[in-house]
């Protein structure tokens, strides 16, 4: 009687001494991290800066492709890091071709099918712009934000659109700096 009742309180111990945090990961399932590849299409509302000698009125064009290529490293479910590049260019009398590469974040709102987001970057670019006479181009410091709605959030492939804003410095200069807001459609796989 004594082992058995020994046996018993040793097993009343052994259920009570339990950690519960060898436990909760079994329980707990955990979304996985996704690693997506970003292709998107759209066109850009473009403008290069004011200058009284080289260009005395600031140009406004509408730029037509711009294609954006990236990655998208989502580590949960509302923030994920990336590194996108754009490219936008303009043909017609004068054209101007624009092309930068943005590593930063972006935060998903909700956790849900449809969800929209905002993110930003900082890069490097280069423009060149054929409507200066002596085709001024810039190499040089680069920010960025984005903001738009994510369809099919919680999938391996989503659909994207939105909207976003570079600003393209001449070297560090954003005295001197070609600005765009893009419009585009996009894909993550």
């Amino acid at each position: 009687m004594k082992k058995i009742l020994v046996l018993v309180s040793f097993l009343v111990l052994a259920a009570f001494a339990q950690n519960n945090d060898t436990i909760e990961p079994e329980k707990k399932l955990q979304r996985p991290v996704y690693s997506f590849q970003t292709g998107a299409f759209g066109f850009s509302f473009w403008s290069n800066y004011k200058d009284k000698v080289k260009n005395p009125e600031q140009d406004h064009v509408t730029a037509f492709p711009l294609i954006r290529y990236g990655r998208i490293w989502e580590m949960t479910t509302h923030g994920a890091i990336t590194a996108i590049t754009n490219l936008h260019t303009e043909f017609g009398k004068n054209w101007e071709f624009e092309g930068n590469i943005l590593v930063g974040g972006r935060y998903s709102i909700l956790d849900e099918v449809v969800t929209p987001f905002v993110g930003g970057g900082l890069g490097i670019g280069v423009q060149i712009d054929t409507f200066f006479d002596d085709w001024v181009g810039a190499f040089g410091m680069c920010l960025g934000g984005e903001a738009g709605l994510n369809f099919f959030h919680n999938s391996a492939v989503q659909l994207e659109v939105g909207v976003a804003f570079n600003i393209l410095a001449t070297k560090v200069d954003f005295g001197k700096s070609f600005k765009s807001w893009n419009v585009y459609f996009g894909v993550n796989y």
